[in-house]
């Protein structure tokens, strides 16, 4: 992937920057107290009055800085207050230092059953991504009371978040049979199958694709998904994909397209994903009236490393290897290897930004790059809403080229707006933009898009979810049309 190596020096430099931009985002260190220091004990004991009501506030910033007061001022504290302060930190999103917190509250605590607070360390371990940790800690609190169903959900759900799939839904499943649907652990159980089914890697994932361009270019797809757990954490996906693409006045292309992915934890706070497949792109006659039909194999690919920097701060960079899928393009053999860095940084409670840089280098010497930017206010509840503004950039060195949507520059300014809510069964998803666009040498004009997705969880492993939109955008497609769009897909747990 020699376009990949020649971007390496720009990925880093971007890495470089993003960890400079976001570095401060890390917390400082909270240095152990001197247990014995006793200042000012009266200051202290109003500070943890207010700790607790900011804590009721659900204001954990603010709690966890009064509690370190308290602690500065009275050391002797610690064994009261170590694990309200490691909640706070876990509410915050924090887990590390509730890790911290939690151990030394039961440091100090040797000899009492701490289960409560035993179960708050296995949460803080589960959301560092420290899943062993968790699982071992969550196996030893099920065995000490099987029938506590909130712990048990815990324990299923680091085994998922480890991999374990098999395993981990086992068990949350288990929880949903043995406890009442009205009461928490029946609830829970259910929520979290329910998100399991609709968002996470499953056993089985069968779907079918389509897309309809407003150039006359039509696109299928069925893609099989098979997800098996090796070597205790790792993840082995076998992929075959049927494509087939029609266009008014030239043969059918079909790509009978195996593929393979591999999906493994690398730390606690690094995750590797890798997929490669073989493009197999055929035509049963000449396209564009040429000297002979479409016989061409591509090995293609996509990587990425994730890198969870900070509690709120999440860092993507990996390349692709792909064919441009227009006709002119796969008559041509075009494809294209590209670098690709995002980051993401939660910076407030219901704020977030995001940014993504991508390099192109295509096999017709063309080489291309985009930038993207966002800005998500999200606030959750029984309807879950994220906005904000996007803005995009791209540019190619050779414009329009003919075979594929080259310009010289284009640019997108937008606002997005996503919904989500959901039933004990259902799940629904509502998207929408609108925006201006512009090319260099045209006027700006109005672009935006919808869609709309629906999953049904109609067996107790077995969910189904249809989605359909339209994006009136150049970005929609290589050849820079409007797309309309529609899928169907069937995922399962064993």
């Amino acid at each position: 992937m020699t376009g990949i190596r020649r971007n390496a020096d720009v990925l880093m430099i971007m890495v470089t920057a993003a960890c400079l931009l976001f570095g401060p985002v890390r917390a400082r260190a909270d240095a152990p107290a001197d247990t014995t220091q006793v200042i000012n004990p009266e200051r202290a004991q109003e500070d943890v009055a207010a700790a607790r009501q900011a804590a009721g506030r659900d204001a954990h910033h603010d709690a966890v800085s009064l509690y370190l007061d308290a602690l500065a001022n009275d050391a002797t504290l610690v064994p009261t207050v170590a694990q309200e302060i490691a909640y706070q930190q876990l509410w915050r999103e924090d887990a590390e230092k509730s890790i911290f917190y939690f151990k030394r509250y039961l440091a100090r605590h040797p000899n009492q059953p701490n289960r409560e607070v035993r179960g708050g360390l296995a949460l803080a371990y589960s959301w560092s991504g420290r899943q062993r940790e968790a699982i071992n800690l969550y196996r030893e609190l099920v065995a000490e009371d099987p029938g506590d169903g909130g712990t048990r959900i815990g324990l299923g759900r680091s085994l998922i978040w480890n991999n374990q799939l098999r395993e981990g839904f086992g068990v949350v499943r288990g929880v949903e049979e043995e406890f009442a649907p009205d009461s928490g652990p029946g609830r829970e159980s259910s929520e979290f199958i329910l998100t399991v089914l609709d968002g996470y890697t499953p056993h089985l994932d069968v779907r079918a694709d389509a897309s309809w361009d407003s150039d006359d270019l039509d696109i299928y797809r069925l893609t099989a998904t098979g997800t098996f757990t090796v070597l205790e954490n790792n993840l082995v996906q076998v992929i075959p994909i049927y494509e087939l693409y029609r266009q008014p006045g030239n043969p059918d292309i079909t790509n009978l397209k195996p593929s393979a992915g591999f999906v493994a934890p690398l730390a606690h706070n690094w995750a590797l994903h890798a997929y490669g497949w073989l493009d197999r792109f055929r035509s049963d006659a000449p396209l564009f009236g040429g000297p002979a039909k479409l016989d061409w194999n591509r090995f293609g690919g996509d990587f990425w490393f994730t890198w969870m920097a900070a509690p709120r701060l999440r860092v993507d960079f990996g390349g692709t290897s792909k064919a441009v899928d227009t006709f002119a393009a796969l008559n041509d053999h075009i494809g294209y290897q590209q670098a690709n860095l995002s980051a993401s940084w939660r910076f407030a409670r219901h704020f977030s930004l995001g940014a993504t840089g991508q390099f192109a280098d295509y096999s017709d010497d063309n080489r291309k790059q985009k930038g993207m930017a966002r800005l998500d206010w999200r606030r959750e509840g029984r309807w879950t809403v994220i906005a904000g503004p996007v803005l995009t950039y791209m540019d190619f060195s050779i414009p329009y080229p003919g075979q594929y949507w080259a310009p010289a520059w284009v640019r997108n300014g937008s606002i997005e707006a996503t919904l989500m809510t959901r039933t004990s069964r259902m799940t629904f998803k509502f998207n929408g933009s609108v925006g201006q666009e512009q090319e260099l040498g045209s006027d700006a004009h109005t672009v935006g898009g919808a869609s709309a997705r629906v999953g049904w969880r109609f067996r107790a492993n077995w969910l189904v979810a249809g989605e359909g939109g339209y994006s009136k955008s150049s970005f929609s497609s290589a050849s820079g049309y409007s797309r309309t769009f529609a899928n169907l897909s069937f995922r399962a747990f064993f």
